[in-house]
């Protein structure tokens, strides 16, 4: 049997000295000078497939179709019209159903590669959803896969990485102490780290393309996302940047960051006081991104910036998308705070303009979450 052809997914390039990527092996970083992997124009926007689900992007990505899944990744997106008379607003929410999260898409895009790459064996660190991903797509590959998760992680999501048949390592300390001990894991097992793992930002770039099609022209001015360890800011600027190069788009909308109170690494004012206690939105709970410069740098390019939200306005974020039929975690629902508190993004309704107005918003949510069980 012929091996398959290349993969877009593997034109890269170390975006610090330049080295090519290697033609063997997974590599999360460059191995001369520690540098994150950029695609190289190999990697761009394609008309999609007649096909369900991620197999849409497989000519774009390089794979077969039947390398990846046919399942939803997302709901359609919804208009929300608040009736505070502050606009319609589109909420994009992500994750198969009953549960899921964003990170569905960048592990099915990642394990497919590392499957062509012959791996066996990969591992991750998380606060729960990444690991919860990235074990089923690998499972679903033959690839073995242990989640390094922090100890405060809800046991809900413990037991979903077990049910994936991932094998768990709960670590003392928090986010950040589960981060330093996957540093030395990697010296020895490929480190599917969503962060580095270029073909994780390359999954989420196809999120890009799916709303850019969904939602039409003109696409929203503003982009509200939740960022913690980036790879939804870096795989959007990636997949909405595809889209200008093809011509698809005139311009990159501005992708606006959501960040919890005492983890806001990307604000100019600082990261800001949490409160006592493990953070409930514990994805966005990262003190020290890995890829912080590359993250202001995608703000910068997009026209975007940094918005601060509290543990108590992601709760109240949450109820409100609930009442209208969004469920989410707390990570989840992260950006919606972020839009409430931003009313300077929001359009007000005119009067008696009722839908006309809110025909064309100008935000746009997403809500990388589907998951209503959790505190």
């Amino acid at each position: 049997m012929a091996p398959p052809p290349p993969s877009p997914l593997f034109d890269l390039a170390c975006a610090a000295c330049g080295a090519a990527y290697p033609a063997s092996g997974f590599p999360d970083a460059c191995a001369r000078c520690g540098g994150a992997w950029r695609h190289g124009d190999a990697f761009a926007w394609q008309p999609p497939a007649d096909a369900a689900g991620l197999r849409r992007w497989a000519p774009a990505l390089g794979l077969d179709p039947e390398e990846l899944p046919a399942r939803a990744l997302a709901s359609p997106p919804g208009l929300y019209v608040p009736a505070d008379g502050g606009g319609g607003v589109w909420i994009c929410q992500q994750g198969s159903a009953p549960a899921g999260s964003h990170k569905e898409r960048g592990a099915e895009v990642m394990a497919a590669a590392a499957r062509r790459r012959g791996l066996r064996e990969l591992f991750l660190d998380s606060s729960g959803n990444a690991g919860i991903a990235v074990a089923r797509a690998a499972a679903d590959r033959g690839i073995r896969c242990t989640v390094l998760v922090p100890a405060s992680t809800p046991a809900v999501k413990l037991e979903r990485i077990r049910a994936a048949g991932a094998e768990l390592e709960i670590v003392p300390g928090d986010r950040a102490a589960t981060h330093a001990a996957a540093q030395e894991l990697r010296r020895s097992l490929p480190y599917a780290a969503p962060f580095f793992q270029p073909a994780f930002v390359a999954g989420i770039a196809t999120l890009a393309w799916e709303i850019a099609a969904a939602v039409g022209e003109p696409l929203p001015a503003h982009w509200l996302l939740p960022a913690g360890n980036g790879p939804l800011l870096l795989g959007l600027t990636l997949g909405l940047s595809c889209l200008v190069r093809a011509e698809r788009l005139d311009r990159l909308p501005a992708l606006h960051a959501v960040q919890l109170e005492g983890y806001a690494a990307l604000s100019p004012g600082g990261p800001g006081k949490g409160r006592p206690g493990p953070p409930t939105a514990a994805g966005i709970a990262i003190a020290a991104p890995p890829r912080r410069a590359e993250m202001l740098r995608c703000l910068a390019d997009t026209g975007g910036d940094v918005t601060r939200v509290g543990e108590d306005e992601i709760a109240a974020a949450r109820r409100e998308l609930a009442d209208h039929g969004w469920t989410a975690d707390p990570t989840g629902a992260a950006a919606f705070a972020g839009y409430r508190r931003r009313a300077d993004l929001r359009a007000p309704r005119a009067a008696g303009g009722g839908e006309r107005q809110a025909a064309a918003p100008s935000c746009l949510v997403i809500v990388t979450s589907r998951e209503a069980g959790l505190d």
